[in-house]
């Protein structure tokens, strides 16, 4: 069994929530906010302001100015700049689709709502507290960031802009036809280059089964301790396609991204 506290949070109650993680940070934040308003943004900067005055490092991504929504793009610039003149690391981030706000590597916020833009939306963000998955996501995102022991030397830096880690290094055997994998990483899979003459597939960070087809080999889901945070059950790993944390529940059908679920699912399997 695995603690991880999770909250769930609508656009209704998420702004409030995030400023109190926010002025209780120590060293650094991360925030990944594909789409930045005026409106929204100027909701942060008093908290954002007294932070980089005690000395916290702020790192903003946002998608660059041409991939704004047209009734986003004549303020954009003006955010940015002051994001900038406040102290904030503004980085641009072409392609990025993450939303994401990480305090002092151990809490973490993720799912579909962007932080420096979100109003009057269905939008939702689950908020974590576990280091480890924390660690799993910067991973996963492409972005490391390294402590030292004085804050002031804190370090990150952004690999690229593709929104993944390179994997062009690792080597994937389609389990159908033998033949060599591609992995995309829009879809977050490894696809048989002999597609779609042949059908075979693997999931993110997944290694090829052993006996494909042979059902009995299939794991059970493992149970995390770790409850659904709209119904209360707790909610188990099955290892499919597409490696997916649920609800237990069959009444619910809560479910988290599938990067979430492949990174939770890694934190498991080397606690094993």
């Amino acid at each position: 069994m695995h603690k991880i506290a999770i909250t769930h949070c609508s656009e209704a109650n998420f702004l409030d929530r995030f400023r109190v993680d926010l002025a209780g940070c120590m060293h650094r934040v991360t925030i990944l906010s594909p789409f930045l308003s005026q409106n929204r943004a100027i909701s942060y900067y008093p908290v954002l302001h007294s932070l980089l005055l005690r000395r916290v490092v702020v790192d903003v991504y946002a998608r660059p100015k041409n991939e704004q929504p047209e009734t986003l793009r004549e303020h954009y610039e003006g955010v940015a700049r002051t994001l900038k003149r406040i102290g904030v690391r503004f980085h641009v981030r072409p392609g990025m689709h993450e939303k994401v706000g990480i305090i002092d590597s151990a809490i973490l916020w993720h799912g579909s709502l962007n932080i420096l833009s979100h109003n009057d939306t269905k939008e939702s963000m689950l908020r974590f507290e576990s280091p480890d998955l924390v660690r799993e996501i910067l991973e996963d995102i492409g972005i490391t960031v390294s402590y030292q022991v004085d804050p002031e030397h804190l370090v990150a830096s952004h690999k690229g802009d593709s929104g993944l880690i390179d994997r062009a290094e690792q080597v994937r055997t389609c389990p159908r036809c033998k033949g060599t994998m591609h992995f995309f990483s829009n879809a977050g899979l490894w696809i048989c280059n002999n597609s779609p003459r042949c059908p075979g597939i693997l999931p993110l960070d997944s290694s090829p089964p052993t006996d494909r087809g042979n059902e009995e080999n299939k794991k059970p889901p493992r149970e995390l301790e770790l409850r659904c945070p709209l119904c209360g059950a707790f909610m188990e790993i099955k290892r499919e396609v597409f490696t997916r944390a649920e609800c237990a529940s069959k009444d619910c059908g809560f479910s988290l991204d599938h990067r979430l679920s492949a990174s939770l699912d890694r934190i498991l399997r080397r606690r094993a």
